[in-house]
């Protein structure tokens, strides 16, 4: 396996929800590792390993230049337009980012003399209309993304299947299904209900839960066990083909309902629960699981963090951060 001893490892998009979680947690398996972050304004969370990098992945030239300069031994490519509603408002920027954004960083990839691993973080949103046709989807089931953003995330995993194949980067195109843990903001669908009982608990919105849809089932995923597939990819990666696309789920469906009822459960007070016509988007996709079956064998991994477990998290995060 490798440990990237001395090496330069750059993780993109390191400032938000997901690179909080990752970050650590190479550093804790990388510990000899020269670990870069980049963000807009390069400011990084407190890190005492990780030096961070101002860059928008749009400007080409900046992009060349800051991997030229580090030489990465690996890339992960967590940056991203991830929002499926904003996606709608912002469709330009949105392919600006997720799909012109990785163009550029593969390219500056390919250009180094000894070129990368490449993690590219893709998404289980990707399969879309595939999941009307499979009750679990592996990586042999084709992409039919829905909206912008999936459709703009399958198109740079498309892109990164290019460069493996007209390149010498070594390409893991990863596709991770919900994910959820603390730090994470507003506009998914654990963090808003956990939002509004912690609201509730404080007295600052009356004892009434607003909720949309609760009937279709979701692969949920804690985000230290997706962070966990990320490490293990990269450690071992000398033994991936170059290109493979791997789903990162937990094959166990859950109705948004039970995930509800799991956080209500756990309030601090009576809350009443009702429809929001406002949040009420039915989805045509009543089910969407992944197989990672690959992922398990190429590496190990396995999800560890129990629903339960997740649920207590979020909710736990939105007490203590109070907004």
């Amino acid at each position: 396996m490798r440990d990237f001893d001395g090496q330069p490892v750059l993780v993109t998009g390191a400032s938000g929800f997901v690179g909080s979680h990752l970050l650590p947690a190479l550093a804790a398996a990388f510990p000899a590792a020269e670990l870069h972050g980049t963000c807009r304004d390069g400011s990084l969370p407190s890190q005492a390993q990780v030096v961070g990098h101002a860059l928008d992945l749009s400007d080409t030239a900046a992009t060349l230049a800051l991997v030229q300069q580090l030489q990465p031994a690996a890339i992960v490519n967590l940056a991203a337009f991830a929002s499926v509603s904003g996606s709608f408002a912002q469709p330009e920027r949105c392919w600006q980012i997720n799909l012109h954004g990785t163009l550029h960083l593969l390219t500056a990839a390919a250009a180094l003399e000894r070129p990368p691993v490449f993690l590219q973080i893709g998404s289980g949103d990707m399969y879309g209309a595939s999941f009307k046709r499979h009750a679990e989807v592996d990586e042999q089931v084709p992409l039919h993304p829905l909206n912008p953003y999936s459709a703009s995330k399958a198109a740079a995993d498309l892109a990164a299947a290019q460069f493996a194949a007209t390149s010498k980067v070594r390409v893991i195109r990863a596709r991770p299904f919900n994910h959820s843990g603390a730090g994470q903001g507003k506009g998914y669908v654990l963090t808003d209900f956990a939002s509004q009982i912690a609201a509730i608990e404080r007295g600052e919105q009356p004892p009434v839960l607003r909720v949309g849809d609760l009937s279709a089932q979701r692969d949920f995923l804690a985000v230290q066990d997706v962070v966990a597939a990320y490490v293990a990819l990269l450690a071992h990666s000398e033994n991936i083909p170059s290109g493979t696309a791997l789903n990162i789920a937990s094959g166990r469906p859950l109705r948004v309902q039970e995930l509800l009822d799991a956080l209500v459960d756990q309030a601090a007070c009576p809350i009443q629960v009702e429809q929001d016509p406002a949040r009420l988007r039915p989805s045509d996709i009543a089910r969407a699981v992944g197989d990672a079956g690959e992922l398990r064998r190429l590496t190990g991994w396995q999800p560890r963090i129990e629903p339960s477990a997740l649920v207590a998290q979020v909710l736990a995060d939105w007490r203590q951060s109070g907004s």
